[in-house]
């Protein structure tokens, strides 16, 4: 692989060097190759639990020292495997209850998704406004002792799988259930236990990604305690720029991870293959594109592990960390589909990992905001001067 970008990770962090040696050796035992579609799919939730035994599932929410960069190391090595590798190591959407919730949500949260290596879902989209999260209509109706849940969301991955999940929603009175403007009605997230009783499930088969469950939540009238509101009453927006900040960041070094498997593939193939007595590789054509995408996938690559270092200095940049996980994506998915054209038509067949991280690749150009806004999120933050939406800001404590 194009090891330039990571290399030089490491040399920066050479704490991060033991983390990166143990999930290397977890993903040699347990996931050796990259996978086919025509593979056996392996019991993910069943690795990570076996990561949660290995001290995997919770290093970036127990151990300052690693934090975010350290998950992103996570996640880059697991896309190298496979795309859907990517919900095995960290705390993941758990890291929100972790760092919001109220001290006995913080325990339990802990013993489920660290100790058990047990999944978190987050709930954000909704099929009418996708992610505009002025929009959303799911609403927590206040009843003084207890909030009602109501709505609907999706389409979104873990419905399966997740033992919760974090919802973001509208807190509304109960006597302005009927009558409230709930755009104007700031964002609040809550944790929501998938056995509480009103949680229907509907699932959908997607194109790729399809380790995980993918479909809809529905909220029927679910009674939550308010010890599940995780940060402050209308504190959700906040909660939503901190945390898929650097989410964002992850799924983009998910798919730089597959992206840098498939150029290192294509290298070794296009030294192999001769046209007549010709190295493919000798082709200026074709050694100019494979080196294009190699620089396109470096510099990405680059650029998520700066922004993820400066969230772990305690700063924020929405509109940056949305941007590159739109160029990262676009660059990998891009750098696949030249490995796939450079594989020729065996690369067209479920014989090589190529097709499947085409697919799991373009859905993540999707999830968690299509490119299109994210790129439009810093054009916004360059035509505004920053200082509208909050692009720049420095962390605070959740609670």
């Amino acid at each position: 692989m194009p090891a330039t970008g990571i290399a030089q990770v490491l040399n920066r962090h050479p704490e991060l060097a033991e983390l990166t040696a143990r999930i290397t050796a977890f993903l040699d035992t347990h996931l050796p190759a990259p996978l086919c579609e025509e593979e056996h799919r392996p019991d993910w939730l069943a690795l990570r639990a076996q990561a949660a035994q290995a001290g995997l599932t919770g290093f970036d929410v127990e151990r300052a020292e690693l934090g975010r960069v350290g998950q992103g190391m996570a996640m880059f090595l697991a896309g190298q495997r496979d795309c859907d590798a990517r919900e095995v190591f960290s705390s993941g959407h758990a890291a929100m209850p972790l760092r919001y919730g109220s001290p006995a949500l913080v325990r339990h949260t802990h013993e489920l998704a660290v100790a058990q290596g047990k999944l978190a879902g987050v709930a954000s989209s909704e099929p009418q406004s996708g992610s505009d999260l002025r929009d959303f209509r799911t609403v927590l109706v206040d009843h003084g002792d207890h909030f009602v849940l109501s709505g609907t969301k999706g389409l979104i991955s873990r419905i399966k799988e997740a033992c919760g999940f974090v919802v973001f929603g509208k807190i509304v009175d109960r006597d302005e259930a009927d009558t409230a403007d709930l755009r104007e009605v700031p964002l609040s997230a809550v944790w929501v236990p998938m056995d509480t009783k009103g949680i229907l499930t509907e699932t959908t088969e997607p194109l790729g990604m399809r380790g995980w469950s993918f479909g809809y939540l529905h909220f029927v009238d679910v009674r939550l305690d308010k010890t599940l509101l995780l940060g402050m009453p209308e504190g959700g927006r906040r909660i939503f720029d901190t945390h898929f900040s650097a989410w964002r960041l992850m799924m983009a070094l998910v798919c730089l991870g597959a992206a840098a498997a498939a150029i290192q593939e294509s290298a070794d193939r296009t030294r192999r293959r001769t046209v007549g007595r010709t190295p493919l590789v000798a082709i200026p054509s074709v050694a100019a594109r494979l080196g294009t995408a190699a620089a396109e996938v470096q510099a990405a690559t680059a650029w998520c592990f700066t922004l993820l270092e400066r969230i772990d200095q305690g700063e924020i940049d929405t509109a940056a960390s949305s941007a590159a996980k739109a160029l990262a994506t676009d660059a990998a998915y891009r750098a696949v589909d030249l490995a796939l054209q450079l594989h020729g038509s065996e690369g067209y067949t479920r014989h090589t990992p190529l097709e499947k991280r085409l697919r799991d690749i373009r859905g993540l150009r999707i999830a968690d905001g299509p490119n299109d806004i994210l790129y439009s999120v810093l054009a916004h933050s360059l035509v505004t001067g920053g200082q509208q939406g909050g692009n720049r800001r420095l962390l605070t404590a959740g609670r």
